[in-house]
């Protein structure tokens, strides 16, 4: 795919327009397909769900698909195999490098630079338990589309967690709701892992009383009782829940 790009920074904005909102992220690695560059900006689509919007054309690079991925609260990339030289960039959980060699205990990239082997895993491995990655992002701070651990959202946070069991969704509440998972009835009980969705937003069940989500109410990803939740979100107005589903792996 001649027009393939992969994300060569930490993270890359996808914006409604240059200069635009913010709409969602990609991580480094992150493939884009191009379909015209105006300037500094790439027009064009994130590959794997087709989420379409504007990206900074700097942020993006051509190389191989990615081999290895973050699996670390983050990882250094140093400008030689030697953990005392001075860091090029540090890389966010998840994100997918292309690995063109090794040196002792490091990694080679075709970006560049060298990532210690203990902070990468191979991109095949996965966790199959998606709410133990959503863990991962408890006290990230809230950011309106964001997809990082620098900074994440209701459906970034089911993203990521669907990400690291190696499943691609849709990346919006609303399309999530309805491409996800199967419908749980009313009546039955809530289990780990189950999808709780609200008009506009998502959590995930830490069991069968205590949601995991990312929320402008507390700024960040927090644990809090789902009832709690029901009362609170009703309360400030966002309505009752719209649909409760369960993704069978």
């Amino acid at each position: 795919m001649d027009n393939l790009r992969r994300v060569c920074t930490p993270v890359a904005n996808i914006l409604d327009a240059p200069d635009g909102g913010l709409q969602r992220q990609m991580l480094f690695g992150d493939g884009f397909v191009v379909d015209r560059i105006d300037g500094d900006w790439a027009y064009g689509t994130r590959k794997g769900d087709g989420y379409a919007g504007v990206v900074g054309a700097s942020c993006l690079a051509g190389w191989a698909d990615p081999t290895v991925y973050v699996r670390d609260l983050g990882a250094h990339v140093y400008p030689e195999p030697n953990i005392k030289t001075v860091p090029l960039m540090h890389l966010p959980f998840q994100a997918g490098l292309t690995v063109v060699g090794e040196q002792g205990d490091f990694v080679e990239l075709a970006a560049g630079g060298f990532v210690h082997q203990m902070q990468v895993a191979p991109i095949s491995d996965v966790e199959p338990d998606f709410v133990r990655t959503a863990e991962r992002y408890l006290g990230v701070p809230y950011l309106w589309g964001g997809n990082a651990q620098y900074g994440i959202d209701c459906s970034g946070l089911v993203s990521a967690a669907l990400r690291g069991t190696g499943i691609s969704g849709p990346a919006d509440s609303g399309p999530q709701e309805t491409g996800l998972g199967e419908t749980i009835p009313t009546d039955a009980p809530l289990t780990r892992g189950d999808l709780i969705f609200w008009r506009g937003h998502v959590g995930l069940m830490f069991n069968n009383d205590l949601l995991l989500h990312a929320n402008g109410h507390h700024m960040r990803v927090a644990f809090e009782p789902l009832l709690q939740a029901e009362e609170r979100i009703v309360a400030s107005g966002g309505g009752p829940i719209t649909a409760r589903k369960r993704i069978v792996i």
